[in-house]
């Protein structure tokens, strides 16, 4: 990826966006500190709804725009298309779990989880269209690995690691997200093998 584009049109939507996501991310967590302590597990149920929804989805729309026009004139190809669905997916989801932080900001061990999957999501998600396909793999795991651990809380506890959980409106969009999210990904790995493939390149070259 060309850097010079970080200062182009498209590269001023996406830090748009990115500046939408961190002001409802901000503004979430000063409205949760005031019930720290209140409740093991969760510092305060739900969120303000301009918050949590209206401020993001200006964000991501923002972040849409900026990359579909630069994958519009770089890559004007089926796998930067699909590569460029799964990213937002995964940049919703990552948008969802800098949420779940305000939600559990009273437990050190469930900020600390949640910060690293958010931050390797909203930037992987952004880069996703231009990150080596190799890398998609991986993905696929650390989303499975996601959410099995979703499950797992609601049907077991594990300290200190986590106790049950109850079901709350961000763990269910992130998981609907999360699932969604595989299909793109999964085909992103099919078509990554069969270009890999012998005799894929002979194939290609025949007229």
């Amino acid at each position: 990826m060309d850097l010079g584009k970080v200062y182009s049109a498209e590269g001023a939507f996406c830090m748009g966006g990115l500046f939408f996501i961190a002001i409802a991310f901000v503004a979430d967590i000063f409205q949760h500190l005031a019930f720290v302590g209140e409740e093991i597990g969760h510092s305060h149920g739900g969120g303000d709804i301009f918050v949590r929804v209206n401020i993001p989805v200006m964000g991501i729309a923002l972040i849409a725009f900026g990359l579909g026009m630069y994958i519009l004139h770089e890559h004007r190809d089926r796998v930067h298309f699909i590569a460029y669905v799964a990213g937002l997916l995964i940049l919703a989801d990552g948008v969802a779990h800098l949420f779940a932080i305000s939600d559990h900001i009273n437990v050190p061990l469930y900020v600390a989880g949640f910060s690293v999957v958010a931050a390797l999501q909203v930037g992987g998600g952004i880069l996703f269209p231009v990150l080596p396909r190799r890398y998609d793999r991986y993905w696929i795991v650390l989303t499975v690995a996601m959410i099995a651990v979703f499950v797992a809380s609601l049907s077991f506890s594990l300290p200190p690691l986590w106790y049950v959980e109850e079901i709350e409106p961000v763990g269910i969009f992130s998981k609907a997200v999360e699932i969604l999210s595989l299909f793109p990904l999964v085909e992103l790995v099919k078509r990554e093998k069969s270009v890999g493939a012998p005799g894929a390149a002979s194939r290609a070259a025949e007229p």
